[in-house]
């Protein structure tokens, strides 16, 4: 567990360090060994608790730095520095303060892991993000003091400012109308982009991407042998920098984590003597649910210690105090599951979890693949995608829609959707004013030119809410949760191989059914569906908890029939889009509640 806080007078105070303090109390989930050191104008804060996601502060006579969370790279970069004869200590703030000694800001480049950081040298503060936004980080920028912390909640405390939602925040949440950056819930408060760094002084603020990994897109072309080569190694690297001897896999029945299980284990019985762990919620009264059967023959085959628990989290359970924890509502994640999970893991003693989660943003991103090779005249590999489409049942009319992608501008993509309607509208609520999702829909349609690019980086879209709230669960329970498959060297060379390439075959992931063939149980290889936890949310869902929140309530938001949403409420027949819909909206209206 940790947090950090900075606070740049930009006037003199003598409040300095009870602000900070302040800031470091306010999230008292993520640790109470708290160390404050100052230069200049800057004072920073870190607190600390017992947990993988630990932090450090280092302070010099011209430099003082703080790192929380954790540096996956550290002895690659200790080494490195030692040879440079510039190494200034072991510890992760350390190694960032010398880094930022030689190289300036440029040195977060060359940092990996999940982390949130701030350097400062008494005049300015740089303050900055793991490159695909792991952990979070706020600040305030105002005319006497600029703030940043871990949390929004902090950010507040810190600065001193009003405790208020954001109502405007709080629609484009609802509607799915945000972006990298969105501000937070609490109004005052802004989000720092993912892969940002921003540099803050008495003159204001300056923010810029440190890490923007389009111009790799589909530069290398490796021989088969080649690839395996790669990812053999890179996948290690990722798995191996993430180990800690109190390690457990998040195993499932599908194939992106035995992957991760195929790597670790082999490397937890090497470093640590013993098996890895693995941890899977089962279904046993679900049986279109419940993976048991591959679960059990991936944890045999790779002689893991397998332990199973039967899903009993109520989905709604506490959701006022959970929007409260994150700081406004989240949308889709079910975040009691994701405590169940992860208490299981502490019950055993393990206190970091590989998960396979994310690796559809490397493996499976096909939108706009038939126009790519048209805009790019690659007629084979065009030739080659229809001939496997019509193998699975495509038609002439969807296949002629996907090109038309290639060459249709925005304005008309928009106008189309406003005559047919998103996608996202099959379904849609009767409550919900179809209008509103048009606009965010909208929003999202990108130049021709850029949509095969973008769609390639979907990784790197929004602000990441489910991620940042996860990560605040995670430090409440005590356990860290690490995701290989975004590990940024890994991410790098997937995103630098051609789309031939990355999707050669007819099927979803096939890139990933080659490269493990022989090492992940064949059953799991060619299953030939995909599992959906559907029947399970739908059979935990408390209407009487949505009728708490969303029957009259006292704050309305644009865009909902509430009469019409009382019917169906009191109707008990619910589809899953439509509980999906209520359960946001539920999360906005508890969040509104504390005010």
């Amino acid at each position: 567990m940790s947090s950090l806080v900075l606070v740049l007078a930009r006037r003199p105070s003598s409040d300095v360090d009870a602000a900070v303090r302040r800031g470091l109390a306010a999230a008292p989930h993520r640790g109470s060994d708290i160390d404050v050191r100052s230069i200049g104008a800057a004072t920073i804060g870190i607190a600390r608790g017992a947990s993988p996601a630990g932090g450090s502060v280092y302070a010099g006579d011209d430099l003082i730095t703080a790192l929380a969370g954790r540096l996956d790279n550290a002895e690659e970069l200790t080494k490195h520095l030692a040879d440079q004869g510039a190494l200034l200590g072991s510890e992760p703030a350390a190694i960032v303060a010398s880094l930022f000694r030689l190289e300036g800001d440029r040195a977060v480049e060359r940092l990996r892991g999940v982390y949130e950081g701030v350097v400062s040298d008494g005049r300015s503060a740089w303050v900055f993000r793991d490159h695909l936004g792991l952990r979070p980080l706020y600040f305030h920028d105002a005319p006497a003091t600029f703030v940043a912390a871990t949390e929004a909640k902090q950010v507040v405390a810190a600065a001193g400012i009003a405790s208020e939602p954001d109502l405007e925040v709080l629609d484009q949440i609802l509607f799915g109308d945000y972006d990298d950056d969105t501000p937070s819930s609490l109004r005052g408060v802004r989000r720092l982009p993912k892969s940002s760094i921003l540099r803050a002084s008495a003159d204001g603020t300056h923010q810029r991407r440190y890490w923007d990994p389009r111009p790799l897109l589909e530069t290398w072309c490796p021989s088969r042998g080649e690839l395996r080569d790669r990812f053999d190694q890179l996948m290690g690297q990722a798995v191996g920098r993430m180990l800690t001897g109190a390690d457990v896999v998040s195993l499932s029945g599908g194939l992106d984590s035995p992957t991760i299980a195929v790597f670790g284990a082999e490397e937890h019985r090497r470093r640590f003597g013993g098996p890895l762990t693995s941890l899977s919620a089962v279904y046993p009264e679900q049986p279109d649910v419940d993976e048991s059967p591959w679960i059990d023959e991936a944890a045999d085959v790779l002689r893991l210690e397998k332990h199973t628990y039967v899903r009993t989290a109520s989905p709604l359970e506490g959701l006022q105090r959970w929007v409260r924890l994150f700081d406004g509502p989240v949308p889709t994640l079910v975040v009691n599951d994701a405590e169940e999970h992860y208490r299981h893991a502490v019950s055993l003693g393990r206190t970091t979890m590989l998960t396979g989660e994310l690796a559809e943003f490397l493996v499976d991103q096909r939108r706009w693949q038939a126009a790519h090779y048209l805009r790019t005249g690659r007629w084979g590999a065009l030739a080659a995608l229809w001939r496997n489409q019509r193998s699975r049942g495509g038609s002439v009319s969807a296949f002629a829609r996907q090109l038309s992608s290639a060459v249709t501008p925005a304005a008309l993509e928009r106008a189309i959707l406003a005559w047919q309607g998103p996608t996202g509208d099959q379904g849609l609520p009767a409550w919900v004013d179809r209008r509103r999702t048009l606009k965010a829909a909208q929003k999202a349609i990108a130049p021709a030119r850029d949509r095969w690019a973008d769609g390639q980086l979907t990784a790197l879209d929004g602000p990441g809410l489910t991620l940042e709230a996860d990560e605040v669960c995670q430090e409440l329970c005590g356990v860290m949760t690490r995701r290989p498959w975004v590990d940024v060297d890994l991410f790098e060379a997937f995103l630098s191989l051609p789309a031939e390439i990355k999707y050669e075959g007819p099927r979803r992931k096939d890139i990933l059914r080659w490269l493990m063939r022989g090492r992940v149980p064949d059953s799991i290889l060619d299953r030939p569906t995909k599992t959906l936890f559907n029947a399970s949310i739908m059979a935990r869902l408390d209407y009487e908890a949505l009728e708490g929140w969303l029957v009259d309530p006292p704050t309305r938001v644009a865009g909902i029939r509430y009469d019409l949403l009382a019917d169906r409420l009191r109707s008990r027949n619910l589809d899953l889009i439509e509980y999906q819909w209520a359960k946001d909206l539920a999360g906005v209206h508890a969040f509104l509640a504390l005010w």
